[in-house]
């Protein structure tokens, strides 16, 4: 039995996209958003196939921002449920992830190697800073986000 591809919008901008039979998608052309027929039934939990929530990546894309681009609590949620992701900031890739050595939630520089350590995501949250400033108050610079690739 062949695999069915179907022709469809994307739930974001309203491209037309390939499809596969379990309603996933590569990423849409125009907006970069990689359809789930999960994110679908799940509008508002980030973290499916994308960082942002499908939800927030509809606001973004009619604002005129990177329907890839997570804010900050999409990014924080992502964590919650998947436990590794990246950023983008000042050309510099970030990973947030559980370092199992010290039993906390590591803040890593990855191209220096650098890590702040956590007691848990709400002290993250909260405390995690870049050059002296909040990564809280810093995250509108950001570039990028993502699940974590290799580092």
């Amino acid at each position: 039995m062949g695999k069915t591809k179907r022709i469809v919008k994307c739930d974001v901008c309203k491209n037309m996209i390939e499809i596969d039979q379990y309603g996933n998608s590569n990423a849409c052309a125009n907006c970069g958003w990689l359809q789930s027929e999960e994110s679908y039934q799940h509008p508002n939990i980030p973290g499916i196939r994308n960082i942002p929530s499908l939800n927030n990546a509809i606001k973004q894309y009619n604002n005129g921002v990177s329907t890839t681009l997570a804010n900050f609590n999409d990014f924080i949620e992502t964590y919650n449920n998947y436990g590794e992701v990246e950023f983008t900031l000042n050309n510099t890739r970030y990973g947030v992830l559980y370092d199992d050595d010290n039993k906390k939630i590591a803040l890593l520089n990855i191209q220096a190697n650098e890590k702040q350590l956590f007691n848990d995501i709400h002290d993250f949250k909260q405390n995690a800073k870049i050059n002296g400033k909040l990564l809280k108050d810093l995250w509108d610079n950001v570039t990028a986000t993502d699940f974590l690739q290799e580092t």
